[in-house]
């Protein structure tokens, strides 16, 4: 069985009519604090995709760094090509990944509070029945929820 090819936007100077309808579109908020509770939607394409049944979105699924969020089964009959996911970050994943970058670019930290934070991706993929798959990513900033007594975190307004 060969490995299917995941399909990219090329150049972002010279988006091509196919990707524009085909590369989803990731609306998220660029800062989420651990404990949280955040809704990412997802759209296929800047110009909206076509939903009938010769050519469709059958699947769009959406992952933090490598846990997967969730997917969401599509069919002609659906009138957009967007799903909608919850996100909920832990400070497990801030701690994780704390430890993982420090040795290669460090980690961010308020210099008012001390707390931490790093960055990660959503990545969001999607499945046309003509055009095979499609991906995007986006980077957000996971901030830890945990801060020092007295001192107010810029961040977190």
């Amino acid at each position: 069985m060969s490995e299917q090819v995941i399909n990219r936007l090329k150049d972002p100077e010279n988006i091509t009519e196919t990707e524009q309808k085909h590369v989803p579109v990731i609306e998220a908020d660029e800062v989420m604090t651990a404990e949280g509770s955040f809704e990412v939607t997802v759209k296929v394409g800047e110009l909206p995709h076509v939903m009938q049944d010769e050519h469709y979105i059958e699947w769009i699924e959406l992952s933090l760094g490598d846990m997967k969020i969730g997917r969401v089964e599509l069919s002609p009959s659906d009138e957009k090509a967007e799903a909608t996911f919850t996100v909920e970050p832990t400070e497990e994943i801030v701690g994780i990944h704390a430890y993982q970058v420090c040795n290669i670019r460090g980690v961010n930290v308020c210099g008012k509070c001390g707390s931490k934070s790093v960055v990660m991706k959503l990545d969001a993929l999607a499945s046309c029945n003509v055009h095979g798959l499609w991906e995007s990513k986006k980077e957000v900033t996971i901030m830890s929820s945990h801060e020092d007594e007295g001192k107010a975190c810029a961040w977190h307004k």
